[in-house]
């Protein structure tokens, strides 16, 4: 019925990319990164789908 899809936090991200939480921040502000999904006021979660077509340059904003 409903697609399972895996989602992950913002450390798993930024290691993965070997990036700062600055530069995460504003490339999802900026549109070249995948937008977090908000799950409460300090709970941001994001997509491991979207995070790999990030990685393997087939996402665009």
């Amino acid at each position: 019925m409903f697609e399972q899809t895996n989602f992950l936090t913002n450390e798993q991200v930024r290691k993965d990319l070997g990036v700062s939480r600055t530069w995460l921040y504003l490339a999802e502000k900026e549109g070249r990164y995948p937008k977090g999904i908000r799950l409460t006021a300090r709970c941001v979660r994001y997509r491991a789908d979207l995070h790999q077509q990030f990685i393997n340059g087939e996402w665009r904003a």
